[in-house]
């Protein structure tokens, strides 16, 4: 990371009362589990944040497709009903299993619950987050994740603020947020929907990057409005203001958030849908590839 650094600090207000019909609250929240992978850390995430929120909690379980053995694909006749029994008991104890983790976590947890099993490569996926608060998903490990390209389109088209975490996350509690800044729409978008977890932050960083790039959507003073308003709320915010002197802005942003020890970062997303898939602006790209840390996106 070059260029200069910068700091600006506020004391926050006193926090509104939960009362207060100005403070956003999460009422519900939806955690995609693919059973191809174990769910426990998504799980163990979404759960604290469910209590902590006094939030419910939607387990949108998304069916794998079942395993195949060699021997499997030669079956005729007589044989094809035993394969598809077989497959079935197998995807019904994937289910049992993710089903059971997740009532196990409800219940240490003491929060409301529901469970949404889905079909393999069910085109409903995204419909469970428009009546949610906000939705948690893990990054895919590999290029052969199911259903293809669910976290790009979830981001780009569900309307809601989506939480990414990297693959085998451990997750738990979000105590310190980093807020990537520019002024622009869906950056001001981000900031609003984050606003029940950065107010409950023990620290947030506001960061601008090349605030000289966006100085139409900016004041005199570079991420300072936008932190007098969460200050505001009751949020404990600084602002940090760093050149990125050529480096890619999506790794400047990750390593300042190592750098913060951040538990969460919050930016907006910026990208459309093509024909031959999703096109993203190139800092959202580098996080939602490399990000070793929670990511909360919105656009």
């Amino acid at each position: 990371m070059t260029g200069e650094q910068s700091t600006w600090s506020s004391p926050p207000e006193p926090a509104p009362s939960s009362s207060d019909k100005g403070v956003a609250e999460l009422g519900e929240i939806v955690v995609f589990i693919d059973g191809t992978e174990s769910g426990a850390g998504i799980l163990e995430f979404a759960g604290a944040l469910a209590q902590e929120h006094d939030a419910r909690l939607i387990g949108v379980f998304m069916l794998p497709e079942a395993a195949i053995t060699p021997p499997e694909t030669f079956a005729r006749g007589k044989g094809i009903p035993k394969v598809i029994e077989a497959h079935q008991a197998q995807l019904e104890g994937i289910e049992a299993e993710h089903r059971a983790l997740f009532e196990d976590i409800v219940r240490r947890h003491g929060i409301r619950s529901e469970w949404r099993p889905l079909p393999h490569l069910s085109s409903d996926v995204v419909v469970h987050t428009h009546y949610a608060d906000l939705a948690v998903i893990a990054r895919p490990t590999g290029e052969t994740a199911d259903p293809p390209g669910l976290v790009e389109s979830l981001v780009l088209t569900s309307g809601r603020p989506i939480i990414i975490l990297p693959p085998r996350s451990t997750a738990s509690r979000v105590r310190r947020i980093l807020v990537g800044w520019n002024g622009a729409r869906e950056a001001v978008r981000a900031v609003a929907d984050a606003l029940p977890l950065l107010v409950r932050a023990a620290a947030v960083e506001v960061l601008v990057v090349d605030p000289q790039r966006h100085q139409d959507s900016h004041g005199q003073e570079p991420g300072a409005d936008i932190a007098r308003h969460l200050a505001r709320h009751g949020a404990h915010v600084e602002v940090r203001r760093l050149s990125s002197g050529g480096e890619d802005v999506g790794r400047v942003l990750l390593s300042q958030a190592a750098a913060f020890n951040a538990d969460l970062v919050v930016m907006g997303a910026y990208g459309h849908s093509h024909l031959s898939g999703w096109v993203f602006g190139s800092v959202t790209r580098t996080v939602l590839r490399e990000a070793g840390v929670a990511v909360l996106m919105s656009r």
